[in-house]
């Protein structure tokens, strides 16, 4: 995109103020990982910088809930601009008896960017780091992680383009012509 996602615009405001009005109410507390505080100043909520730069998703993973006060945590990309909350709530369901809880699409990709994490993989993650590996598949490997199958996937969707946040906006303006 050659710019932050998070902060695209959308008709509820920039990218990750629509992510975050549809979850607030479910959680009583939002960390986000940033890479500039500076540029979401804008956000009351509690901002957190990678422990180590430039070391990938994981590392934001693991400095965001190195910081929560919560056992559990749920992790959103900001570049997911939907959340389907009875799928989320799944999730949760299953959280208590695994470390982590990733979503998985139909054609079995792994989401980990959609999942719940428990704080007690942050010392596999610093064991990973520190050997090189900034990947989450491996962490998935060692860790007690359920996949939940997305069944109904019309919902979720990444932003990784130009063209795809478009098609996005445009889907947006449809939907609001339609109620």
């Amino acid at each position: 995109m050659k710019k932050n996602k998070a902060l695209l615009p959308t008709p509820e405001g920039t990218l990750i103020e629509r992510i975050i009005h549809q979850v607030i109410g479910r959680f009583d507390e939002i960390i986000i990982s940033v890479t500039e505080e500076k540029e979401f100043e804008f956000l009351p909520f509690k901002k957190v910088r990678d422990e180590r730069p430039n070391q990938g998703p994981m590392m934001g993973i693991k400095s965001a809930i190195s910081s929560s006060s919560h056992l559990k945590n749920f992790v959103i990309a900001c570049d997911i601009p939907d959340v389907n909350i009875s799928f989320l709530d799944s999730m949760i369901g299953e959280a208590e008896k695994h470390e982590i809880v990733i979503a998985c699409s139909k054609n079995s990709r792994k989401e980990p960017l959609f999942g719940i994490y428990s704080k007690s993989v942050v010392p596999k993650m610093e064991n990973l780091l520190n050997s090189g590996i900034s990947s989450l598949i491996p962490l998935f490997q060692i860790c007690q992680t359920k996949e939940v199958k997305i069944s109904n996937g019309s919902w979720f969707k990444n932003l990784n383009t130009p063209r795809e946040y478009e098609e996005f906006l445009r889907q947006m303006k449809r939907e609001k012509n339609i109620k």
